[in-house]
């Protein structure tokens, strides 16, 4: 089970950098959205530790359980 409000980073791994620190279902959608870079570029970093990259980004993007904005 994903824990969609657990906070997590955003990062873009070739520009070396964080985007934003959210839940996790704000990093997803932000991830999608393409305003950041390709989400080929992209990780995401969890508080637990898990680290999800571009594959995992675009599974979880796909759930039926995603969170999204109201």
């Amino acid at each position: 089970m994903v824990d969609w409000d657990e906070l997590g980073t955003l990062d873009d791994v070739v520009g070396g950098y964080e985007i934003r620190t959210d839940p996790l279902w704000i990093l997803v959608t932000t991830a999608k959205q393409g305003h950041m870079g390709s989400v080929e570029d992209m990780r995401i970093r969890m508080a637990n530790g898990a680290v999800y990259g571009p594959s995992d980004i675009y599974a979880l993007a796909r759930r039926s359980d995603r969170k999204n904005f109201p």
